[in-house]
């Protein structure tokens, strides 16, 4: 297989990016705003090229790439493994996701600690996200008892409109509802949520086709107009 992946790739560079396709997995955070306009911007660029892409949970995005089934993964704090290749990283902390009305939505930070008198949404156990939320509670000797546990980014954000709760996510994940003031993010202060980052990682021992290579090369420069990436190794 890998062989015809290097076979594949030579053929790619032959075309000059006219043809192929590019699997990606991505967490749903990314979904809002980042990665559509990423791939337009690409695609643009180079018409021929398709995009497969599928949302899911960093631990099954780890899964998808260890098992061949994808070119790049985009990931929420991945753990280290030396299967993997981190292309670049990006720091992108939790923040505690609110309606403008809720109680705590004037301090300037708050903890988790902070959270726990209100109804509460979190992520399924063993997404990315929830597993830090969880190592922080830990370390803090909290409890987080949830009213509500979903994989749907977008059913936790209406959870905190109707509930008057409290969920948390990167700000990426609700762009849409914070540029239009139906949310505010507010910064967390246990230290541990702060250390998060979204991972661009690939096979260790895969050549990727030449496709993929450009469009992660793309992606890394459509997020540093976001902020700076922490770490490359393109």
């Amino acid at each position: 297989m890998r062989q015809t992946e290097r076979v594949r790739s030579e053929l790619d560079a032959l075309k000059g990016l006219r043809r192929g396709t590019i699997n990606l997995q991505a967490i749903e955070s990314l979904v809002p705003g980042v990665l559509p306009q990423a791939i337009m911007r690409f695609s643009a660029r180079h018409p021929g090229i398709t995009f497969e892409v599928i949302v899911d949970r960093t631990d099954r995005i780890i899964a998808a790439v260890r098992e061949g089934r994808t070119d790049i993964g985009l990931a929420f704090y991945p753990p280290a493994d030396r299967d993997f290749t981190t292309v670049f990283k990006m720091r992108e902390p939790l923040v505690a996701l609110m309606s403008p009305h809720h109680p705590l939505a004037g301090r300037p930070k708050v903890s988790l600690a902070d959270s726990i008198p209100y109804p509460i949404a979190l992520p399924l156990k063993n997404s990315g996200s929830r597993v830090l939320i969880d190592i922080a509670c830990k370390a803090a000797g909290i409890y987080m008892m949830p009213v509500l546990e979903t994989n749907s980014i977008q059913l936790r954000v209406h959870f905190v409109h109707v509930n008057n709760g409290i969920t948390f996510h990167s700000r990426l994940s609700a762009a849409d509802s914070l540029r239009a003031g139906d949310l505010v993010a507010v910064p967390i202060r246990d230290r541990l949520v702060n250390t998060a980052t979204i991972d661009a990682i690939t096979h260790a021992s895969r050549q990727l086709p030449l496709a993929a290579e450009e469009f992660l090369r793309f992606l890394q420069g459509e997020l540093q107009n976001l902020r700076e990436p922490l770490s490359s190794a393109a």
